[in-house]
């Protein structure tokens, strides 16, 4: 799957009538206890954390969309910032979750670098300490089916015992045209 799909869904399934998640629950595993950190990321944009903010090496300040909620068939305009903690080399990866409904459709590990300059982003690595903006805009397919879409993405610095640098999960649900 394309890095820009993934960040199309993860834009779209940050639909604010749609957006649902157990704060009991990490969307990849479970937590031992609930948690005591806010999920909520500034901006307007559901789009939440599934990972504790304070312990991520990319502080994210806001995440705006527009149209939100994203519309099939629409241009997706999506702007990030935020601030890295730590420096975001070649070899970072991105383990990546699309569900429709309780449907498993995509389950894989990504090369975060790679597919982040395929996507034509604002930001190509190294990603280097400091202020970060991240522009996107994204053609939303008009096949795209009804449903409710639950997306997640946890980024690490490295495959095997990699630092976890975010974790972010949204749901959005497209309607019948």
């Amino acid at each position: 799957m394309k890095f820009s799909n993934v960040v199309t869904l993860l834009a779209a399934a940050s639909s604010a009538s749609a957006f649902a998640i157990d704060l009991g629950q990490s969307p990849i595993g479970s937590f031992d206890e609930p948690v005591s950190w806010d999920a909520t990321i500034p901006g307007g944009s559901p789009i939440v954390h599934c990972s504790d903010p304070a312990t991520d090496l990319v502080k994210i300040d806001r995440i705006y969309i527009n149209p939100n909620p994203p519309a099939v068939g629409k241009t997706l305009h999506l702007e990030a910032s935020g601030e890295v903690k730590r420096r975001i080399e070649e070899g970072a990866i991105m383990k990546v979750e699309v569900k429709l409904g309780y449907i498993t459709l995509i389950k894989q590990t990504l090369d975060f670098c790679s597919n982040l300059e395929k996507a034509n982003t604002t930001v190509n690595c190294p990603i280097e300490p400091g202020p970060l903006k991240i522009v996107k805009d994204q053609d939303l397919p008009k096949e795209i089916p009804p449903g409710k879409f639950k997306v997640t993405a946890e980024l690490y610095t490295e495959k095997e015992d990699g630092d976890l640098i975010t974790c972010l999960h949204a749901e959005v649900t497209f309607a019948r045209r």
